[in-house]
């Protein structure tokens, strides 16, 4: 009986647990599991039903969720897939044996990542990328001590931010590390951090501003297992680390954009398992390393942007053992050689870019047959020469992208010929395609892009042009001689975003545009008429219509597109008032409405323009005060408001507010009162135009304030802050045809920082009625390269400090009441090739002399007329024995050979002229040029010799022929006391 009863209640318990397993089956989750995943679901909004399936007790079947099928805890959460919105809720943390969370591509808000992650002690996948989180990485995700693979990439999200590694250090499991685009410009330690890590195979830290770092600062590193290297655009400001060339199982190196420089070494021959190395956009020197030849694995290679040097001629055998070599980018370097003996075992290539070297020769015949798989080819920006046929082509059947722009290159192809491909992108920018437009063009359907500028293309384009392709995105057929009128149906095509035909012979009126146009350049025309009266195309940011016929009034609608970045209306005919409507426009960074009949104000509402970094109205009939809205503009670089009617005084507040200007001219206008003190605490200034004014007072005594025309202890010039500097490039094009200061280059100071500086240091206050003397603290601004302040009532001497001037190329004082001797430093002005000291009362005997003055007194003697003759006659003596102790060595064999060169030359020139239509066109136009600039000299001479001697004051505008060059002079009797 008692073993019966035994036997009973065990089969009892056996139920009872058989029961309960089969509850805990029925279910398969954990209870506060379960709730903290549908808290979770609860904080998310717009999710779209991607958590629909989140229903139901069993929680391990909802999807993205997994459970262990032991103890039925999820270990396993993965919604990278839903792009869910909202929050994450605080009882996540409930899922404590987490393996694997992923939470990437999803957006979160900005919010912080939450602190309860670093509790996940068994979390073994933490993905987080791009998920929208903002603030800073918790260190505590530094507890994670059996963590593999980690993902912070934050691209296209504001950024997270990180200020130690050393939390890093501590995850001693790490395979994989990801923290591309997060903020790491305090962290340091980063280097140090990471090498401790032995078992890490992939190191992302691309695009996250690393501090400048000695990647040499360490001799050895752990992880010695590294297959994934990736530090591209961090401003590292270094040189190739060592320890990468013992990475011997790295298949994939990025160092692109880091701020590079030195040599590469044959070291990286060592790297025989890289697949993928680029190390584009740095200073890299030298010879492109021969221990490349090793490696073998290679299918991916650009060296594109250094200044990498080689010869393919001598080194036809470096990439020989590179069969699975696909893309090939040795773009902007020096390489030199041909196309011949290096391209034959490349089969497998898809893409090849060589542009922007010395290249030179022929292009192969067999090009396509050699490389057959091309996709991607970019020949441009070489010395390639020859003609290229069809022949050239016919192998090509996968072409997609073809640049040979640039180039000495024909291209003659029939014009029945049809394409074995499809291009998307065609590039023939200078070559000689012309005279007619390449027909085959037709048959390129799925075409996006198409550059023929500077292709000698003439004549009127075919009518299929317009309506051939619905694809087109951008053409350019600019700098040619395209006639006729643009078509109406110019508005179907439906995906062009840009036109550029600036610099032909176009005529008739501006049609209507294409909704989808972004970017339009028809300057250089003949298009006349008033311009659209409803512009459909809202999307444009960049519209420069200048050098046309165009007239009529300036629309408002141009004032209310909010995406106008440049808007270059400039020498048309275009009349009226401007428009007052500029409120809207946040992104305008150029105006430019120059040499128009405009009148009336300056309207106020220009100065809403917040974003405005050049501002040009000269040439018009503006009126009105200075505007006072301008003052909110405070990134403007660039103001030009000459020859207009503008008068008043000029604000103080320019010199407190536009601290960015680098340009300012108010030329010929009618402003009157004192130049203020306060302009000298702009900065950035480098050219200041205040001529032809009414001014008064003294020449502000702090006018050597002005730092950016100034040099520094390097001999360089000080220059405003980079972001000025980068707006200003933006606007270089548009303002480069306004410097009117032309200055010639001398091969000791062709630097570029050193050519721009030639451009833009200028201070002209000539014909005003300043008076006063000539501050000394003028001397301080030695980067100044002209100086203009004739025509106006300044007493005092010459003072010591202009010889302080050392790249002074024009200095005029002229018509002033200057007195006392010329300085004995201004014999220092070593680059000075004008000057005119003319009609003042310099007194003294003697120039000091140097073979600089001696050269100018000799070519133009009016430099010091009207003064109490401040040359003597050592100086005339001097020239005379020169010429005396020289002209008896030239013989008659001198002569013989001078009239035989001469001969010859002229017969050469000859043969050009008459075999070369182009040549002959430029030599006319040049010739004519030369000409006219001679008459122009010759007459402002005359002027002033007629102002030596009858006395009479007159203001003189004398022009070129072409009136392109003017030159204002005001002659005659000097003062009282002259």
């Amino acid at each position: 009986m008692r073993g019966r009863m035994q036997g009973l209640l065990t089969a009892l318990v056996l139920c009872y647990f058989m029961i309960l397993l089969t509850a805990r089956k029925a279910s398969s989750c954990i209870t506060e599991e379960r709730d903290a995943l549908l808290a979770f679901k609860a904080g998310i909004t717009g999710s779209g039903g991607e958590l629909s399936s989140w229903q139901g007790q069993d929680c391990c079947k909802w999807s993205g969720v997994a459970c262990s099928k032991k103890t039925f805890h999820i270990i396993k959460l993965d919604v990278s897939q839903y792009s869910l919105k909202g929050e994450i809720n605080s009882s996540l943390a409930a899922l404590t044996r987490l393996l694997y969370l992923d939470l990437s591509r999803n957006d979160f808000g900005g919010a912080a990542i939450p602190e309860f992650v670093g509790g996940f002690k068994k979390l073994r996948y933490l993905g987080l990328s791009q998920a929208n989180f903002g603030g800073k990485v918790p260190p505590q995700l530094g507890n994670l001590s059996t963590l593999k693979h980690l993902d912070l990439n934050s691209f296209n999200f504001p950024m997270l931010r990180m200020d130690s590694f050393l939390w890093v250090s501590r995850l001693t499991s790490l395979r994989y590390l990801d923290l591309g685009w997060v903020y790491l410009a305090a962290s340091s330690d980063w280097l140090q951090a990471l090498s401790k890590l032995s078992l890490l195979q992939v190191l992302r830290l691309n695009d996250a501003s690393l501090p400048a770092t000695n990647l040499n600062s360490i001799s050895f590193v752990n992880f010695t297992a590294l297959t994934v290297l990736n530090l591209t655009n961090n401003a590292l400001y270094t040189r190739l680390p060592n320890w990468i060339w013992r990475l011997h199982s790295l298949s994939y190196l990025d160092l692109s954009s880091c701020q590079l420089s030195g040599s590469v070494p044959d070291k990286i021959g060592n790297l025989t398992s890289l697949k993928f190395l680029q190390l584009r956009n740095n200073h890299l020197t030298g010879e492109i390393p021969r221990a490349m030849r090793r490696l073998c694995s290679l299918n991916h290679i650009d060296l594109s942007m250094n200044h990498l040097f080689g010869d393919t001629e001598v080194e036809k055998n470096m990439f020989l053992c590179m069969k699975q070599l696909q893309v090939i980018d040795f773009g902007f370097n020096k390489i030199t050689g041909s196309l011949s003996g290096w391209l034959e075992d490349w089969a497998s290539v898809t893409s090849l870019d060589i542009s922007n070297n010395l290249f030179s020769g022929n292009v192969p015949e067999n090009i396509g047959k050699l490389l057959p798989n091309l996709t991607y080819l970019d020949l441009s920006s070489n010395a390639f020469e020859g003609v290229l046929s069809e022949v050239h082509f016919d192998n090509l059947i996968g072409l997609k992208i073809l640049s040979l722009a640039s180039n000495s290159l024909k291209i003659l192809i029939e014009p029945n010929w049809m394409p074995p491909f499809q291009l998307k992108g065609l590039g023939l920018h200078g070559c000689r395609v012309g005279p007619h437009f390449p027909t085959w063009l037709r048959s390129q359907t799925e075409i996006e892009m198409v550059d023929l500028g500077s292709t000698e293309i003439r004549g009127t384009l075919p009518d299929w042009l317009w309506n051939f392709s619905s694809s087109v995105v951008s053409l350019d057929v600019s700098n040619n001689s395209i006639t006729g009128q643009l078509p109406t149906s110019l508005e179907q095509m439906k995906m062009l975003e840009i036109l550029n035909m600036r610099s032909n012979q176009l005529v008739g009126r501006i049609p209507e545009l294409p909704t989808s146009v972004h970017v339009l350049d028809l300057s250089g025309n003949c298009l006349s008429g008033t311009l659209p009266h409803d512009l459909k195309a809202k999307k444009i940011y960049y519209m420069v219509l200048s050098d046309n016929l165009l007239s009529g009034r300036i629309p408002a609608y141009l004032c209310k597109m909010v995406l106008m970045e440049i808007l270059v209306l400039s020498n048309n005919s275009f009349s009226g008032v401007l428009p007052d409507c500029w409120q809207k426009v946040s992104r305008l960074q150029t105006i430019d409405l120059s040499k128009n009949k405009l009148h009336g104000e300056i309207p106020l509402t220009m100065g809403s323009i917040t974003s405005l970094a050049m501002l040009s109205l000269r040439g018009n009939s503006l009126s009105g005060n200075f505007p006072t809205s301008l003052q909110s503009c405070r990134g403007l670089i660039f103001l030009d408001l000459a020859h207009n009617k503008l008068s008043g005084s000029i604000p103080t507040w320019v010199g407190d507010s536009q601290w960015s200007l680098l340009f300012l001219s108010l030329r010929s206008n009618q402003f009157s009162g004192e130049i203020p003190e306060k302009l000298s605490q702009l900065r950035s200034l480098q050219f200041l135009d205040l001529a032809g004014n009414n001014l008064s007072g003294p020449v502000p005594l702090s006018i050597g304030n002005l730092t950016s025309m100034q040099l520094n202890q390097d001999g360089f010039q000080e220059y405003a802050d980079e972001f000025t500097l980068f707006k200003f490039t933006t606007v270089y094009d548009v303002i480069s045809p306004h410097l009117s200061v032309y200055i010639g280059t001398d091969s000791s100071l062709s630097t570029g920082r050193l050519l721009y500086q030639f451009v833009m240091t200028n201070i002209d206050l000539s014909r005003n009625q300043l008076t006063g003397q000539i501050p000394k603290g003028i001397g301080a601004l030695s980067s100044l390269v002209a100086l203009n302040l004739s025509g106006n009532q300044i007493g005092g001497s010459i003072p010591e400090e202009i010889g302080n001037l050392g790249l002074l190329v024009s200095l005029d004082l002229s018509l002033n009441h200057l007195t006392g001797f010329v300085p004995p430093c201004i014999s220092n002005l070593t680059y000075l090739s004008r000057l005119d000291l003319s009609y003042n009362n310099i007194l003294g005997t003697r120039i000091p002399s140097s073979c600089q003055l001696d050269t100018l007194f000799l070519e133009d003697p009016y430099v010091y007329s009207g003064n109490a003759n401040p040359y003597g006659p050592q100086l005339s003596r001097k020239c005379s024995q020169h010429h005396g102790k020289h002209q008896h060595k030239v013989d008659r064999g001198t002569y013989l050979c001078a009239m035989l060169g001469f001969a010859c030359g002229l017969f050469t020139v000859s043969v050009i002229l008459l075999f070369s239509a182009t040549t002959r066109k430029s030599y006319f136009q040049f010739s004519d040029s030369k000409l006219d600039e001679f008459r122009t000299a010759v007459v402002i001479k005359l002027i002033r010799a007629k102002a030596g001697r009858d006395h009479s004051m007159e203001a003189r505008r004398v022009c070129s022929h072409n009136s392109i060059t003017c030159y204002e002079l005001e002659v005659g009797s000097p003062a009282p006391g002259h």
